[in-house]
């Protein structure tokens, strides 16, 4: 049993620290980066300005063509939280997004799309900092949506 525990705290130690896997995100060129667990494509740069209306927004990302690609969208609540956990546990590799820290509209949130700035500060309880905000930036992201937080 002793034995037993041992192994599983070496994979939680190797899993959290990143040693157990290869860097989880992948610049693709073109100004993408490639999630390579979930398959989503993320815009490395965000929108040049921040929007005030979901309407505003939504329009930015569906007129995105970044790397020969048009189908664009808002990423949900639960694709911007999965991102935070990559670098939270430093799966990110060499790719660190521009003023991630920033607010960014996000689809699927209780409150509807709105714009709003995630953190997660002290994990010591597994809590997500939600601060919703009137305007926010757009980082697109492309691929089968993921709602489940």
């Amino acid at each position: 049993m002793k034995r037993f525990f041992l192994v599983i705290m070496a994979l939680f130690f190797l899993q959290t620290t990143g040693y157990a896997e290869s860097n989880q995100l992948v610049m693709e060129g073109s100004g993408i980066v490639l999630d390579t667990h979930t398959g989503l494509m993320w815009q490395y740069g965000k929108s040049r300005k921040s929007f005030k209306t979901e309407a505003d927004a939504q329009g930015y990302a569906e007129s995105l063509r970044l790397g020969g690609f048009s189908d664009w969208r808002i990423p949900t609540l639960a694709e911007r939280w999965d991102m935070l956990q990559v670098y939270m546990y430093k799966k990110n590799g060499d790719i660190n997004f521009p003023k991630p820290e920033n607010r960014y509209w996000t689809a699927e949130t209780d409150k509807g799309t709105t714009a709003l700035k995630l953190d997660y500060g002290c994990m010591c309880r597994g809590d997500q900092e939600v601060d919703y905000k009137t305007k926010g930036y757009v980082r697109a992201v492309r691929g089968s949506v993921s709602s489940k937080i």
